[in-house]
């Protein structure tokens, strides 16, 4: 699967009847039929499995299939194939193995499934090879190791050949120091539901064009956290000021940028299921979104510094988008029908939103009062307009911005992008947002840490009774914050509805320092984005929309030789993951990373290197790039991670 393009595996089927006739197959084709249904429940993660006794670990687990309802009681039931204890119930993710470090692990699986099962990841955390383990059906087999190294990782099953995790047999491996964890943390596991059949899998893995074959099936795909889909999944609540210590594992085929709103977060280590390593203190740096390859694990650490509704999430749109939900039928892919979709969406009681999304409420600790500030600064007030318009017979939105130290805007059509909002670090800001859209919205101030109100999450943002409102058509909504920091930033639409973002309903933030000015002249900001409706949306497995760089596939630009340059890219795209290099006749250029996610890089990763940049959907990258005396051409190259050319700027250098 990993062949597969990110956004070819991720979209539901879109009726369901269809996922229901899918799923009558299975059912049918199990060798082990039954009298009772067995329930798969969701798995929290809060507690490991097996019976420990002096210093061993005694595991005995089972395959079976059962039936799984991932969006609560009130969701569809689907039949899965999943792992238990086997006094336990089925679960999904499967049950955690958590121990100490060189635990005797003694681990037998019983396979009541009618395929060989293939168990990967049981066996030491050492650095050695990790030979897969297979069950027959109607067997059980054992396997004696010790944990091994303290860290996150993960073990997994399957009946389908697949070679990296997919579906829902697999589970978190945790390996605790000696002495238990050194601070209280939670262990989130994302899994994939697919219908895909074997034979059909087997299909997609040997086809020329895996990306194309998929497509043709066109399955149904979920993604979730812990079992469950937004709005069921698990609701966190932390104090104000507490440390907060998290393992998220990607158990499923595909990659996710994996985002928290309103806080950074440090990477603590960074793993692949058999090895875990420590990130350095040294480059060690905050970030609001980080990259989760398939298979791979990561523990952070965040700490809540101001109060109200949160979310952490997959950026992947097609990952979080209620037109994925498995309990209601995708809308039209018609401009009339994707319409009522996006305002549907908008209203629903999930917010817009499903799958792999945590939603975290912090609340004031013990004794804290709160905050009177007195005699604060009149802010500087700024008007944000939406507008839609028709360009070349399409329909489009844009922004218009105006208000204190803002020019005029030279066009009369507002821009997609929208215009970079420039902003000074410790200068409160009060924007006001009118919607002239002819539909509701909802604006994220991704990255700016501000109060939990303006965050831009309809229906969830802020607290108690004081929810943040969706914006109406000819309503507006006041915007509210101060910069803590300077650094790279962006607006963009949180409604995940397959219109609003390709349309144009994002752009750029910048902060800068007290005392400096933002110079497009030797700074550039790079919005990568894609353009346009696609024809075959909501149900949308291989993108047709072009890829665009600052709302064009080959924009051109003008950059001053002799200069050193601030380069600000920007991926805004609905769920892609970029290389963007820069490139003159000589080949790579060099430049040296400043920022990720709009926080300074620490001294050890500020060194000059190649002009190449790995950039998912949610994440920001400033560098510096000096620019030799005399004319040269600077070509900015976006490609797919396989190296598919995607767009193309020109920068003259004069």
């Amino acid at each position: 699967m990993t062949s597969v393009h990110v956004r070819s595996s991720v979209v539901l089927l879109g009726l369901v009847a269809a996922m229901s006739a899918a799923i009558e197959r299975e059912v049918l084709a199990s060798p082990f039929p039954s009298d009772r249904t067995e329930a798969v429940v969701a798995n929290d993660n809060r507690h490991g499995s097996g019976t420990l006794d002096h210093g061993r670990l005694t595991l005995r687990l089972r395959a079976a299939r059962g039936t799984w309802q991932p969006e609560g009681p009130a969701g569809p039931t689907l039949s899965v194939e999943a792992l238990g204890e086997t006094s336990a119930p089925l679960t999904v993710p499967a049950p955690m193995i958590r121990v100490e470090e060189w635990t005797l692990i003694v681990a037998s699986i019983r396979n009541e499934l009618g395929a060989t099962l293939r168990v990967h990841g049981l066996c030491a955390r050492d650095a050695a090879t990790c030979e897969p383990l297979d069950v027959p059906p109607g067997q059980t087999r054992e396997v004696r190791f010790a944990s091994g190294r303290a860290g996150t990782y993960h073990y997994w099953a399957t009946t389908m050949g697949a070679p990296v995790p997919f579906r829902e047999m697999g589970g978190a491996f945790i390996v605790d120091p000696p002495g238990g964890p050194l601070a209280p943390d939670r262990v989130f596991v994302i899994t994939e539901w697919s219908s895909l059949t074997p034979p059909q899998l087997r299909a997609v893995l040997t086809a020329n064009d895996s990306g194309a074959a998929f497509a043709k099936l066109q399955p149904g795909v979920a993604f979730m956290i812990n079992g469950l889909s937004w709005p069921a999944t698990e609701r966190l609540t932390y104090q104000l000021g507490e440390s907060v210590h998290w393992r998220v594992l990607n158990l499923s085929s595909q990659a996710h940028p994996m985002h928290l709103h309103g806080f950074y977060f440090e990477v603590d280590s960074l793993g692949d299921g058999v090895r875990d390593v420590p990130v350095d203190a040294q480059t060690r740096h905050p970030v609001v979104t980080e990259l989760l390859r398939s298979g791979a694990t990561m523990a952070l650490t965040w700490l809540p510094e101001r109060v109200g509704n949160w979310l952490f999430h997959c950026h992947i749109m097609h990952h979080v988008s209620p037109e994925r939900r498995l309990s209601a039928a995708a809308p039209s892919g018609s401009e009339h029908g994707a319409h009522h979709g996006a305002h549907h969406a908008g209203h629903d009681a999930g917010a817009g939103m499903a799958g792999m999304i945590l939603g975290v409420t912090v609340v004031p600790s013990a004794g804290t009062a709160p905050s009177v500030r007195d005699g604060d600064p009149v802010p500087r007030k700024l008007s944000l307009v939406m507008t839609s318009h028709v360009t070349n017979g399409e329909p489009a939105f844009g922004f218009a911005l105006s208000g204190d130290g803002v020019p005029p805007a030279p066009a009369s059509v507002p821009s997609a992008p929208g215009p970079a909002i420039v902003l000074r670090r410790g200068e409160p800001v009060e924007i006001t947002v009118v919607n002239r859209l002819g539909e509701a919205t909802a604006l994220h101030w991704h990255g700016i840490e501000l109060d939990s109100y303006y965050d831009g999450v309809h229906g969830w943002s802020g607290g108690g009774q004081r929810l943040a409102p969706l914006i109406e058509p000819d309503r507006s909504f006041v915007v509210r914050f101060t910069p803590p920091r300077s650094g790279t930033f962006m607006y963009h639409t949180h409604l995940h509805d397959e219109r609003q973002l390709p349309l144009g309903l994002y752009g750029p933030v910048i902060v800068v320092e007290p005392g400096e000015t933002f110079d497009p002249a030797i700074d550039h900001v790079l919005v990568v984005a894609r353009k346009g409706l696609d024809p075959a949306a909501p149900n949308v497995l291989i993108p047709a929309t072009p890829v665009v760089l600052n709302g064009l596939p080959s924009p051109q630009f003008v950059w001053k030789a002799g200069e050193r340059h601030r380069v600000r890219l920007i991926n805004i795209t609905p769920d892609d993951i970029f290389n963007v290099a820069l490139q003159t006749a000589r080949g790579p250029m060099t430049w040296t990373p400043l920022a990720k996610d709009g926080a300074t890089l620490p001294e050890s990763l500020r060194q000059p290197r190649s002009a190449q940049q790995t950039i998912a959907v949610g994440e920001t990258h400033d560098f510096a790039i000096d620019l030799t005396p005399g004319p040269a051409n600077v070509w900015i190259e976006v490609r797919s991670t396989a190296g598919k050319w995607q767009a193309q700027g020109h920068a003259i250098v004069r």
